[in-house]
């Protein structure tokens, strides 16, 4: 395999970063089964096991992450993720199972570093592809009867009658980078590969597993986010699993690849990153190494993100206020926010366009609903500050239930972004105008929570 090296700049190693146990998810449909490999065999198709695929739809023995990122159809939850997942085809006497769907935890269950973003391109593998006995890495899970178990069952029994009996297999992959090696170097001939693919099973190659205290190795100093991938399989009304398998390599026979077949122990995930790098960026500096406020994480995912670049608060009378990290706002005050439109707007399908804030009333536990406007975009909040007239009170975009919480709040402003981009403008205005009669805050770009518009 071409070794493939990227420079790492390891800026985000320095300074104060809050750590939080949070995490995201994607649920990725069934896509497609190729006997294919673009990790262990790239460019060779027919020559890997065959593997079911998650994810991106054109994902093969061909793919890359610019082939990937070409393509803009994933089976995933989230459109921002056209990453592609793979593992072993599973066959039980009758014939095989296909999966329904994979789900994708991205963990950080000891928060005591900072998370780093998942490079573009990243190339990992997870489980023993020869394996014969349990992996502390591979869990097994009869849905509805209790909690995981690195031991294989012999049956998943139907837990009510007239349903169906699923098996669940969860694979979790090492959380921690070398900071530089986007793909595994496997080498060149079968028995090299196989040997470095044993590594695999205990994070050995471009990946380590985390130390017990949740620290990274010296060798693998950048931590990013636990993948955890649990595959679902529908076994319908029989639950007999005494002789099931996963597949192996092929052996070439007269001239033909001949598929083959071993343990439930050589369970392993493949994945391809080629999440869309905004995406990634919020969910890493917003979701993983901030605390989970108001919905931040779990599957609310943005396809595009844009953080605020400017906010000024102006008072009652109209002077502008200089801000601090956070906004005070008292009856009649009015705060602007000035975002960058995120490009390439027509890459990635999205429904809805929303205002994000971290806000609350500070008055009584009372909710209240404040409005929101459109303003002009020929300010700052430095040297060129607005005054009252940036902000178009005849020209409302939406509101903002507040209650007593701090919390993040989504509002919709569907509308006003689809005109701003048919227009084609490089940066939105808003404002939010206080007319409650009540005290609210507002987490300023400074802050705690930077505003943002989020398009999911």
């Amino acid at each position: 395999m071409k070794t493939k090296i990227v420079v790492w700049i390891m800026l985000m190693l320095v300074g104060s970063v809050a750590h939080a146990s949070a995490s995201f998810s994607v649920q990725c449909a069934y896509s497609h089964t190729l006997p294919d490999d673009p990790i262990v065999y790239p460019g060779r198709p027919g020559e890997a096991m065959v593997h079911d695929f998650f994810g991106n739809t054109k994902s093969n023995a061909f793919s890359t992450y610019e082939s990937l990122n070409n393509n803009k159809v994933t089976t995933c939850s989230s459109n921002a993720d056209v990453s592609a997942y793979w593992a072993p085809q599973l066959k039980r006497a009758y014939g095989v199972v296909s999966p329904m769907y994979q789900k994708t935890y991205y963990k950080n269950d000891q928060p005591v570093v900072p998370i780093h973003q998942i490079p573009p391109g990243l190339e990992m593998l997870a489980g023993n592809h020869m394996g014969t006995a349990p992996n502390p890495h591979v869990n097994f899970l009869c849905a509805g009867t209790g909690g995981y178990t690195t031991t294989m069952p012999k049956t998943c029994p139907v837990t009510s009658p007239g349903a169906s009996s699923q098996l669940n297999i969860s694979v979790h992959f090492p959380d921690c980078w070398d900071g530089h090696t986007l793909a595994p170097i496997l080498g060149a001939n079968k028995s090299t590969r196989m040997s470095n693919l044993m590594k695999a099973a205990n994070g050995g190659l471009n990946f380590a597993y985390r130390n017990p205290d949740g620290t990274c190795p010296s060798a693998y100093p950048v931590k990013i986010p636990e993948l955890q991938i649990n595959l679902a399989y529908d076994l319908g009304t029989d639950p007999d699993l005494s002789n099931a398998q996963l597949s192996l390599d092929p052996v070439f026979e007269n001239g033909k690849w001949v598929p083959q077949w071993g343990s439930m122990y050589t369970a392993h995930g493949d994945f391809f990153n080629a999440w869309h790098v905004e995406t990634m960026k919020y969910l890493i500096d917003m979701c993983m190494n901030k605390p989970e406020v108001g919905g931040s994480c779990g599957s609310g995912i943005p396809v595009y993100y844009s953080a605020a670049s400017a906010n000024v608060q102006l008072d009652s009378k109209g002077p502008a206020d200089p801000s601090g990290t956070t906004f005070v706002s008292d009856p009649d005050n009015v705060i602007l926010i000035k975002f960058p439109m995120p490009e390439h707007l027509d890459d990635y399908p999205y429904a809805k366009s929303y205002l994000q804030t971290l806000g609350g009333n500070t008055t009584d536990d009372s909710a209240v609903m404040l409005n929101l406007y459109a303003a002009t975009t020929d300010w700052d909040d430095t040297e060129h500050l607005p005054n009252a007239a940036a902000c178009s009170t005849s020209q409302g975009i939406g509101g903002i239930y507040l209650d007593n919480v701090q919390q993040v709040r989504t509002n919709d402003i569907s509308g006003y972004i689809a005109a701003l981009k048919a227009a084609g403008a490089k940066e939105v205005g808003l404002c939010i105008r206080n007319r409650t009669g009540k005290t609210v805050s507002f987490s300023s770009r400074s802050g705690s929570w930077t505003p943002g518009l989020y398009l999911k």
